[in-house]
């Protein structure tokens, strides 16, 4: 072979990667040239493929990774198609490998899916739907006889279904179902009647709405007392009259021996004072004073026998904390007539012996004195008895704690303790419409509190309770919450262990595992902070790692890294 041939097999034997034009021009070898072209084959094309995750991902979010397959030299980048899958990693890399990927928590009622794209492969990602709850509050839950219009605000995922119901007819609403989120006008019909009570249905929820009567109150009157017995040498007096607020009356006498002393007229509670004269007739009489169709009847004696009253004692003096089972005496002879009457019946109140006839007992209770020293009499057989109470003791208040930062779910707070002396009355009432007094809404002395608050969206807001005079503070802010420890490093054996969860009152939260042999043990759901405790299983290979979330329904979520040593 010539060496002209033997250079040409040399460049045609290097032309399996690439096309090379070769010009050999034969010099010394003849006077014949020649140029030849050769054509190597194609370069290997990376093609990859992807293995999907098996399992769809819990609505509460979690961890996944897509297999990757290709050949070592070929390089591969990663993209997430959609906002929610988030954490690729890594997000490029060569060869065979795994892309690590973080789903976020799904909002809605429905299912859904999206991908990873490595290299222009798609695997697909699947999320299960969020559960279907419902929050349910009203702007008003109580109304007048008018009725008026009301708003139920409905939270929920995105995509569940609901419906809306009334229980009664007077109560009727704008929707009858829906889906996600929403507002459901109602309107509560003018009440003509007594005072009513009707339940709304909505998403699941029952709300009560209360509606005040309508019906015209009645004007019922009553006296104390209804009759009274007079010497012969007759006397003065009053009769107590009771009646409904805004209802008048009126008094006129029956008989020209009683006169009236006023007032005859009157609006609502009052009395009527009167004189009687004289006896001159040796029979007794009798006569009436109507007030507004009740009568009031006075016996009195006549001349055929005088009549002489003693009490005893004249006088008592009470406690500002009031007495009950005050007795009076009375001394008359056999057959003479008497009646006993408070001239202070706000608080000097006749309870046994309101009449009688020859020795009797006359029974009193005097009320609480919340002000300043009093004294009041009652006649009792035409004598005057005297009751001087004493000033109610200086009311001084204080609370404990005077705020409290609560979460924005919806929950109840306190207790609150009221330090007050005995004897001395407190109220409280709440100053925010999201804020509403559970217990302790009025009190005496020493006492307690308790309050409950609505769900709130928005970074924070401030109300107020006015207890005992006193103002405490509610901050409502956005839940949080903090892990301790934040990683755990367990041995390959597994074993028990527990992290703290800190977080603000009331806020609701959620907790899973992202792996099979890691297993929450006391509870995956809960309120407030808590000490949750969980369960790692023996470990028969390598080093692993899993992971604890904890979901806040309206804050954010927080992670504990468990670490297993290998075996």
């Amino acid at each position: 072979m010539s060496r002209c041939e033997r250079t040409r097999l040399r460049a045609l034997s290097n032309s399996h990667r690439w096309l090379i034009a070769a010009a050999v021009v034969v010099a010394g070898c003849g006077s014949t040239s020649t140029t030849q072209s050769v054509t190597g084959p194609s370069a290997p094309k990376c093609t990859v493929s992807l293995a999907d995750p098996q399992a769809s991902i819990a609505a509460t979010g979690g961890a996944g990774a897509v297999a990757v397959t290709t050949q070592p030299e070929c390089a591969w980048t990663a993209l997430a198609d959609a906002s929610w899958i988030t954490e690729l990693t890594p997000a490029q890399g060569q060869g065979n490998g795994d892309v690590q990927f973080r789903v976020a928590s799904n909002p809605n009622g429905t299912a859904r899916q999206s991908s990873v794209t490595v290299n222009g492969q798609k695997a697909a990602i699947r999320q299960d739907a969020a559960v279907c709850q419902f929050d349910v509050s009203v702007n008003s839950a109580s109304y007048s006889a008018t009725g008026g219009v009301g708003t139920a605000t409905i939270t929920g995922p995105g995509g569940c279904a609901w419906t809306a119901s009334s229980s009664v007819s007077w109560i009727t609403l704008s929707a009858a179902a829906g889906t996600g989120s929403g507002i459901v006008g109602f309107n509560v019909a003018n009440n003509g009647g007594p005072a009513r009570n009707g339940t709304l249905d909505i998403a699941g929820v029952t709300i009560t709405i209360a509606e005040a009567s309508g019906a015209a109150v009645p004007c019922n009157i009553s006296l104390q007392p209804t009759s009274v017995a007079m010497p012969t040498a007759g006397g003065a007096g009053s009769v107590s009259v009771t009646v409904s607020a805004g209802c008048p009356w009126t008094a006129s006498s029956q008989a020209p021996w009683i006169t009236l002393t006023g007032p005859t007229t009157g609006n609502g509670n009052g009395s009527v004072g009167y004189t009687v004269a004289a006896n001159a007739a040796t029979s007794a009489r009798v006569g009436t004073v109507n007030i507004s169709g009740q009568t009031f009847t006075v016996n009195q004696a006549g001349t055929v026998q005088t009549c002489s009253y003693s009490i005893n004692p004249t006088s008592q003096s009470v406690p500002a904390s009031g007495a009950t089972g005050i007795n009076v005496a009375v001394s008359t002879a056999s057959g003479c007539a008497w009646t006993a009457v408070s001239n202070a019946p706000t608080w000097l109140t006749i309870t046994a012996g309101g009449s009688g006839s020859g020795n009797g007992t006359v029974g009193l209770n005097a009320a609480v004195n919340g002000g300043n020293a009093r004294s009041g009499t009652a006649t009792i057989a035409g004598q005057t008895f005297t009751v001087n109470q004493a000033a109610a003791a200086t009311c001084t208040y204080s609370i404990n704690p005077t705020s409290q930062t609560v979460g924005s779910d919806a929950g109840s707070g306190g207790p609150v303790s009221v330090t007050a002396p005995g004897g001395c009355p407190w109220t409280s009432t709440a100053n925010a419409s999201w804020l509403q007094i559970t217990s302790g809404s009025s009190g005496t002395g020493n006492g307690t509190v308790t309050f409950s608050f609505a769900d709130f969206t928005g970074p924070s807001r401030t109300g107020t309770l006015t207890i005992a005079g006193q103002t405490f503070t509610v901050t409502q802010v956005r839940c949080s919450a903090t892990l301790s420890p934040t990683s755990q490093s367990v041995p390959s054996s597994g074993g028990a262990f527990s992290v703290s969860l800190t977080t603000q009152t009331g806020c609701r939260w959620t907790a899973s595992s992202n792996v099979v042999w890691t297993t929450i043990t006391n509870g995956t759901s809960g309120t407030g902070s808590k000490t949750v405790n969980y369960l790692v299983l023996l470990n028969l290979g390598g080093g692993r790692s899993g992971r604890l979330t904890f979901v806040l329904t309206n804050g954010d979520d927080e992670r504990l890294n468990v670490n297993q040593e290998k075996n």
